[in-house]
C-alpha cells in the first residue's frame, strides 16, 4: 500500500524504495500534484494498482486537464521539473470515498479544509495516521 505517492518527478526514488514489491493499493489524501501527481504513471507501471480518493477528487484523476491548466497558471515553465508527467488514471481503477469507509485496515475520515476533497486515514491496528496537509508542522 502507498499513501500519497508524490509527484512523478520523484518517482524514481519511490520505485527504488519499493524494490521488487508491487503495490496493490494507493490511498490519496487529496489530488494536489505534490501528493498525487504520480498516480497515473504508477497505474501504468503497476496494472493491478487500485486507487482510493474522495469523490470530489476522482474526476480530476480520470481527466487531469483542469488540474493541469490551473497548475500551469501558477508554475508556468517549471511544471515538468516540479511535477513530471501527470497521466490520467483509468476510471475502472478509481474507488470513490466519502468518509467513514475502511480500506485495507485504514478508517477513512472526510477532512475538508486544505482541499474540499481531503481525507485522512487511520490505520487502526498500528494507530498510524496519514493526514496529508491537514496537520501542521511543529519545529521545536
Amino acid at each position: 500500500m502507498i499513501v500519497d505517492p508524490g509527484p512523478a518527478s520523484c518517482l524514481d526514488t519511490l520505485i527504488d524504495r519499493l524494490g521488487r514489491t508491487e503495490p496493490r493499493v494507493l490511498l490519496l489524501t487529496h489530488i494536489h500534484l505534490d501528493h498525487a501527481g504520480a498516480t497515473g504513471v504508477l497505474c501504468r507501471r503497476f496494472p493491478r494498482l487500485q486507487v482510493y480518493v474522495h469523490e470530489r477528487g476522482a474526476p480530476h484523476l480520470i481527466d487531469p486537464s483542469k488540474l493541469l491548466e490551473s497548475a500551469r497558471r501558477l508554475y508556468g515553465d517549471d511544471m515538468w521539473e516540479l511535477w513530471g508527467e501527470v497521466a490520467p488514471v483509468p476510471e475502472e481503477r478509481v474507488h470513490v470515498l466519502k468518509g467513514g469507509e475502511t480500506v485495507e485496515g485504514c478508517k477513512v475520515a472526510y477532512t475538508p479544509g486544505h482541499a474540499s476533497h481531503h481525507v485522512c486515514y487511520l490505520h487502526e491496528e498500528s494507530g498510524d495516521a496519514y493526514v496529508g496537509d491537514i496537520a501542521g508542522v511543529r519545529i521545536p
